[in-house]
């Protein structure tokens, strides 16, 4: 299996999620101003466009979510990693002393 290419594409499908918020956000921005200045029209199509661009905006709010609790797991994992490595050496540096036992 081909680690590479699903750690790019993982990375390249949270950029997109991230993308699609923004511009979901900065959408419903933009109809928002123009149906407070107009008149029923426009708040008639920003009635419409928002549960569309909700639903973009709860996918990829989950999908950064997803990337922000697996950062704070690799993190973590990490840490516990490095703080098992100091303690083993603690425990075993007087062996690899010279004229340690």
């Amino acid at each position: 299996m081909n680690w590479t290419a699903l750690i790019i594409m993982n990375n390249y499908f949270h950029d997109v999620a991230t993308a699609t918020l923004l511009s979901s956000a900065v959408i419903l921005w933009v109809l928002g101003r123009q149906a407070r200045r107009g008149g029923p029209e426009l708040r008639r199509a920003l009635a419409q466009a928002m549960p569309t661009l909700t639903k973009f905006a709860i996918g990829a709010l989950i999908w950064i979510i997803d990337l922000a609790i697996k950062h704070i797991f690799l993190f973590a994992a990490v840490g516990a990693g490095a703080i098992m490595w100091l303690r083993i050496g603690t425990l075993t540096r007087p062996e690899m002393e010279p004229g340690g036992e």
